[in-house]
């Protein structure tokens, strides 16, 4: 078996005191144990380290070889803990993020932001895509950490990050903007812009429609879409009506693009989520940011 850190620093304990017994008490353990710890270094080594006088111990040849080099390997070993307690206290490097579009685009932004006021050394790589992907680059390794707004995989650490709501956009002269609210039955009749494959959006509207005894396949969809800003244009330019986040939606809504039409009959409410991967990269500066998230 490898000896143990603590074996070498019993040694050089009691190669300063000459004696095992006051090594023993000055480390608080006892005279067994020091006599252990030196009987393992010496069955490492091949060689024994100590020969016993009347007034104590004295090193072998071969135990002040090393006494020289256990002095220089616990130095390594401190200065290398002194080293990762300031890089914990200070992070620094680089932080990748892999992001679905509400989250990324409009929830990670200013919480960067109010986290780089205090740690300015850490930056950040964001890679946008669907919920979906987000866990695949997390199990691949290739992301610290995941932002989502649906949850594929519960068997990583998680904290929420926001509440968003669906909502129904239509083109702003369509006649359910004139109505001024919908039903699902209104949905179902109409040209629908869906989102692609593994978008957190989409699997919302999934369970939605299941909860009303519906499928996806009910609606009529006429084109799948890889983010929320080109189904907006989509819509805007009267390929169909679609159901996206609030947050965005809003700001297209308020740039003219889109209306808005409240839903009776759907729940679409939804959490984002901050995803921790089980192997970052930067370890510290993962930790630095996920405590601040957290708090």
């Amino acid at each position: 078996m490898d000896p143990k850190i603590s074996y070498f620093q019993t040694f050089l304990v009691a190669a300063k005191t000459k004696s095992f017994s006051k090594a023993a008490k000055k480390l608080g353990v006892t005279q067994g144990t020091v006599s252990n710890h030196i009987a393992a270094l010496e069955k490492f080594f091949d060689a024994q380290l100590f020969l016993r006088t009347p007034e104590g111990v004295d090193l072998t040849p071969e135990g002040k070889i090393l006494y020289e080099h256990s002095e220089k390997i616990l130095d390594y070993i401190n200065n290398a803990k002194q080293q990762m307690r300031i890089l914990h206290e200070h992070p620094e490097g680089t932080i990748r993020v892999a992001a679905s579009t509400t989250p990324g685009e409009h929830i990670l932004p200013s919480i960067i932001r109010e986290y780089r006021k205090e740690f300015k050394d850490v930056d950040f790589e964001i890679t946008i895509t669907d919920s979906e992907k987000c866990f695949k680059m997390l199990e691949e390794g290739s992301a610290d950490i995941a932002a989502v707004g649906h949850l594929y995989d519960k068997n990583y650490d998680y904290v929420v990050i926001g509440k968003d709501r669906l909502v129904l956009i239509v083109p702003p002269n369509h006649p359910l903007a004139k109505k001024g609210v919908a039903t699902l039955s209104d949905i179902l009749k109409e040209d629908y812009i869906d989102r692609e494959k593994g978008s957190g959006t989409r699997e919302v509207i999934i369970n939605a429609l299941q909860d009303r005894g519906y499928s996806i396949m009910d609606l009529h969809v006429v084109m799948s879409l890889g983010s929320t800003s080109s189904v907006i244009t989509a819509v805007s330019e009267g390929y169909g009506i679609s159901i996206i986040s609030e947050i965005a939606a809003k700001k297209a809504a308020e740039a003219g693009l889109v209306k808005i039409v409240p839903v009776e009959d759907l729940d679409l409410t939804r959490y984002l989520y901050l995803v921790k991967g089980k192997r970052p990269k930067n370890p510290s500066a993962v930790k630095s940011f996920w405590d601040f998230v957290s708090e």
